[in-house]
């Protein structure tokens, strides 16, 4: 049955791993959302971390993209800390809700010199908000990460 199936979850944005528990946000950090980890970007385009069905992609929350799996998990992309108070500034979402994305297809942008004159810290979240009773593996041990070629977790 394709629900056994392990599913690779790959890195949405190039960047410096980094582990949830050190997220300056307690929502994050204490996992409340969510398992999942961080990515200090040194670019500026997310793009889908695995072929999905976009089920979140607001004009009035640009700063995040929902995703749903074909095994009907369910994963945030959330870019900043804070960045909510930026009203959008800066955001550029390239999807719509119900678009059906192949790992690696781009999905957002941001301006993260904006983000860093507004003070805020450009910290992108991959969070599992519903695991649909899978255990996940976290990729640990990194210390650079590439978009959609390097494997953050493991869903079975």
């Amino acid at each position: 049955m394709f629900w056994k199936k392990k599913l690779k979850v790959f890195a949405p944005i190039d960047g410096k791993y980094g582990v949830l528990s050190a997220v300056e946000d307690e929502v994050f950090s204490s996992g409340m959302m969510g398992q999942g980890l961080a990515i200090e970007p040194l670019t500026e385009t997310i793009v889908a971390p695995i072929d999905a069905e976009v089920v979140s992609a607001s004009e009035t929350m640009r700063h995040a993209i929902g995703l749903r799996l074909k095994n009907g998990c369910e994963l945030l992309i959330h870019v900043g800390i804070d960045t909510v108070s930026l009203k959008n500034q800066g955001f550029t979402i390239l999807v719509n809700e119900g678009d059906k994305v192949k790992q690696g297809d781009p999905l957002l942008k941001f301006d993260s010199r904006l983000i860093k004159e507004a003070g805020l810290q450009q910290t992108v979240l991959l969070i599992v908000t519903d695991q649909k009773g899978l255990s996940i593996e976290l990729s640990s041990n990194m210390e650079t990460v590439k978009a959609g070629e390097s494997l953050m977790m493991v869903l079975k």
